[in-house]
């Protein structure tokens, strides 16, 4: 897969949603100036084929199911990529925007346990999962020392006002090799270590 800078600015200033965000971003994309991941050629691919998608966005206070059209690319050494910006997490149904509204509203106590799961139409598992991936990841990306010092919903803050989150979600797939709030690594034997404009 090929992960796309896009938000080059604070997640707090994005009023739109992942869909929308998804579209205009397609609309500039330049599939002839990428670079392959696997075997490191410069404007080696060509489009491949398109693949609908599923992903859940929290818009005007209600969860909405969203339908994607993903491109692929194929390189001349024949691996193929999907085309994913970088609010999009890889193998998730659900939206990078989603998962931290759900995290903000619950570190910030907004509601019960079960008020928050039936206001995102999500399960108590579901929930925890996403808990727990944020707080390994939060000590991934921190330390573990680091990680104990600064609260969750700290960390969290940190996120929604860096200057741009693209900066943190590329630094995050170098280091570790999959996006943030993604559940594993890429099966693919390579890491990412280009990214578009």
């Amino acid at each position: 897969m090929i992960r796309e800078n896009s938000l080059f600015c604070k997640l707090i200033h994005i009023k739109t949603s992942s869909k929308a965000l998804f579209e205009s971003f397609m609309v500039g994309f330049r599939p002839h100036l990428q670079t392959c991941p696997f075997c490191g050629a410069a404007g080696s691919c060509k489009i491949h084929a398109y693949y609908d998608r599923s992903l859940v966005d929290f818009i005007d206070g209600a969860p909405v199911r969203h339908s994607l059209c993903i491109l692929r690319l194929i390189c001349t050494c024949g691996h193929t990529h999907a085309i994913l910006p970088d609010f999009i997490i890889p193998y998730s149904g659900y939206g990078l925007f989603f998962i931290l509204r759900v995290l903000a509203e619950y570190f910030l106590h907004l509601s019960t346990i079960e008020g928050l799961c039936r206001r995102f139409s999500i399960t108590l598992s579901q929930l925890h999962r996403f808990l727990e991936l944020f707080l390994v990841q939060k000590e991934e990306w921190l330390g573990a020392l680091s990680s104990m010092e600064v609260s969750s919903l700290s960390f969290l803050k940190t996120l929604f006002s860096q200057p741009s989150y693209s900066d943190f979600a590329s630094a995050f797939v170098r280091r570790f090799a999959k996006s943030f709030l993604q559940s594993h690594k890429n099966p693919a034997s390579y890491c990412q270590q280009v990214f578009g404009p």
